[in-house]
């Protein structure tokens, strides 16, 4: 399920010159209102949320006045908008700030996780949701044979990406975990340009209707994939062993997101310098919210 904190209700960016403020900005999620130590600094979460995420939205809100998307949340703008090559700004601004604020509301402070000494995805049944009979930690480690292993993963999915990007982890309809990189904009939300979501997704992402709490604030993305086909061969490296774990055939046609993280320079050039995307992508794994993943894995809307 895909939760999101945007919202439509609160007044929070400077007014548009005739236009009324369709897009608001609600408080930063308060799990990282102090910064995501060790990952991301106070001064980092700050900038993200008040220039980077406010900045989209004010911009989605100057490409929608006077249109039919004026009255859309943000996830109808996404899918309404994505095949269309004449909204390109509407559609990239749009998923730029539901990606941002996915990726956001997956932190939580080291000192904050519920185990510090190594915070991981639990291993007991029957303590945490589970999705087909499996915990996440079983799942995982069925799929990739540890956790250091998925880990390594995602981050070489991350460090292989040379342009800006989100890489996500995701649920299929049948329980199998995946890897997918999306560039710039891109979003798990929609593939090739294509309106992908289930019927009832618009509904259960927070978009400021209805005074929805955050935590009722969840949903899933559904895109379509690749038939399934058999397991490729034992990988011989390391991003061959990525390939097999996020390759479209080895998912289903129905992607729920788990989590996310971004692969935007502005997300770790102010903490780690030009050159440190290998330290952040580090630290990420010190800051990522595991008990909101299992939440979303035990999901059984899939």
């Amino acid at each position: 399920m895909l939760r999101t904190t945007l919202c439509r209700t609160s007044v929070a960016l400077p007014r548009l010159s005739g236009a009324r403020l369709l897009h608001q900005l609600p408080p930063m999620p308060a799990a990282i209102a102090e910064g995501c130590e060790p990952f991301l600094s106070k001064r980092t979460t700050n900038l993200l949320w008040t220039q980077w995420q406010a900045g989209l939205l004010q911009r989605l809100n100057e490409e929608v006045k006077g249109t039919p998307h004026a009255t859309e949340s943000v996830v109808e703008t996404v899918m309404s908008t994505a095949r269309d090559r004449q909204k390109i700004l509407m559609f990239n601004y749009a998923s730029l700030a539901l990606n941002t604020s996915f990726f956001l509301a997956g932190l939580k402070p080291h000192d904050a996780q519920a185990s510090r000494a190594y915070p991981q995805p639990s291993t007991h049944m029957g303590i945490v949701p589970t999705f087909y009979g499996k915990t996440l930690a079983t799942a995982i480690a069925d799929q990739f044979g540890s956790l250091p292993q998925f880990k390594l993963a995602v981050s070489s999915a991350a460090m292989g990406m040379v342009s800006s990007g989100w890489v996500w982890v995701v649920k299929d309809e049948h329980g199998r975990l995946g890897v997918v990189p999306t560039y710039g904009a891109g979003t798990v939300l929609v593939q090739q340009r294509r309106q992908c979501g289930p019927g009832d997704l618009v509904t259960a992402v927070q978009d400021g209707q209805g005074g929805a709490a955050p935590d009722a604030a969840e949903s899933s993305a559904s895109t379509p994939a690749t038939t399934s086909a058999p397991a490729p061969a034992a990988p011989a490296s390391r991003f061959d062993s990525l390939a097999q774990s996020s390759a479209a055939g080895a998912i289903g046609h129905h992607l729920y997101p788990l989590f996310c993280v971004s692969v935007f320079e502005h997300a770790w050039l102010g903490d780690y310098g030009f050159w440190g995307k290998e330290r952040y992508l580090t630290h990420f794994w010190d800051c990522l919210d595991w008990e909101r993943v299992e939440r979303l894995w035990g999901d059984q809307r899939a």
